[in-house]
């Protein structure tokens, strides 16, 4: 495996993560602060290097038992997250977004699950780095890199993106989580 696949790796992996962060930005742009904006590009690419280092550390054996059940894992994820979020917008559809008051609770614990949810795949991913030319270190310090950078690019997308659709926004990062959901529910069964 050369330094350009695990580059295309580290893409591939985030791109949930991107959508993720989109979504979190559109949807809690009342309770957004500098460390949860960031709290996002950190947690996705941190679980996003270790996952695959756990993966190829404890090779296929893990591997063998997890894969056949991740994707729903990361669905039930996904879809509960979802699912919070429409909660959410139902219960607070009349408040309006005051500056003293975070109109949705958007807390770090949430993003750490929701990096843990799309670093699943990750791990799997980590038993294919057997076949490095390189350092393994080298390989998840790269997907950790790549992982940082776009999601950083998806964080200022996703807050311009809340900033133009308004109150619709909360909408828009529900369906990416539930498209997110489907997405990984239809990988699983297929």
């Amino acid at each position: 495996m050369s330094l350009i696949e695990v580059i295309l790796i580290g893409v591939v992996l985030s791109i949930d993560a991107c959508a993720i962060t989109i979504a979190n930005c559109t949807t809690y742009k009342c309770s957004m602060t500098k460390l949860k904006e960031w709290s996002m590009p950190v947690s996705f690419s941190l679980f996003q290097g270790v996952m695959p280092l756990i993966g190829f550390l404890l090779g296929s054996l893990v591997a063998n038992y997890i894969r056949p059940i991740t994707k729903f894992i990361t669905t039930g994820i996904f879809l509960f997250l979802a699912v919070k979020i429409i909660l959410d917008i139902l219960k607070e559809q009349n408040e309006v977004c005051e500056v003293n008051k975070s109109n949705k609770s958007f807390t770090v614990g949430i993003v750490i699950l929701q990096a843990v949810a799309t670093s699943i795949d990750a791990l799997a991913v980590g038993v294919t780095l057997i076949d490095l030319t390189f350092s393994v270190f080298l390989a998840v310090g790269v997907i950790a890199l790549v992982t940082f950078v776009l999601v950083t690019v998806a964080l200022f997308f996703g807050k311009t993106l809340g900033k133009l659709f308004g109150k619709y926004a909360e909408w828009v990062g529900a369906f990416i989580l539930l498209a997110l959901s489907i997405k990984s529910l239809i990988e699983a069964i297929f």
